[in-house]
């Protein structure tokens, strides 16, 4: 009874920790496609200013070439974090598919978390950064939509319901940028000193099979 128990609370915590990673990979892979969205349009609002005038001809090149290399980043951020996602879903799918929960099927399912982690330890650090810096982008878009909406209103060419939806979406989007990355870090942590027990159980392994001299 105490050993289901203990297996209980495992899975438990292990789906836990699924859960905030499956969150950070939907936010990171929505981040990255907002970020090409934004690169698109501005080499499309910029190549349409250079067949109208000449006038900022040199800022218009110079915003395509950084638009270019936006996107160019946004399309490879957003590759290498849906790789990260396949994996995970393989795992995920494993584990509909499991009809008995056993502590081998548990100690399985986390030795392949283990190595999704280990592979693709660099991209999930980047994943945390990025959306990290997404907050921080939507909240300095809050400040500014705030701003901007409280000099439209006090000269009356705005009109409220719109200004405020926009400043509210950029809020939730803010407070889920700084949320999910912060949230998984106290896994990441965890996945970290597993890995370190885990390498140092590979040497006690590995000295067990030496030839005694």
């Amino acid at each position: 009874m105490e050993m289901d128990l203990e297996l209980t609370n495992t899975e438990t915590k292990l789906k836990k920790e699924m859960k905030h990673f499956m969150a950070l990979v939907v936010m990171s892979i929505a981040f990255g496609g907002m970020a090409m969205a934004f690169a698109i349009s501005s080499i499309t609002t910029n190549a349409f200013a250079l067949t109208t005038t000449i006038s900022n001809i040199f800022l218009n090149i110079l915003l395509i070439a950084i638009s270019f290399i936006v996107a160019y980043l946004a399309i490879y951020y957003i590759i290498s974090t849906v790789e990260v996602f396949d994996k995970f879903d393989e795992i995920q799918e494993d584990e509909v598919g499991e009809k008995n929960r056993t502590r081998e099927k548990l100690t399985e399912r986390i030795v392949k978390l283990m190595s999704l982690y280990r592979d693709e330890k660099s991209q999930i650090k980047r994943m945390i950064l990025i959306s990290k810096i997404a907050g921080v982008c939507f909240l300095a878009n809050t400040l500014i939509q705030t701003v901007v909406l409280f000099i439209n209103l006090t000269t009356g060419t705005a009109e409220v319901i719109p200004g405020v939806g926009g400043v509210i979406v950029s809020i939730v989007m803010s407070a889920v940028g700084f949320f999910i990355p912060s949230s998984f870090r106290k896994y990441a942590i965890c996945w970290d000193e597993r890995l370190v027990r885990s390498i140092e159980a590979e040497k006690k392994i590995a000295s067990f099979m030496e030839e005694p001299q």
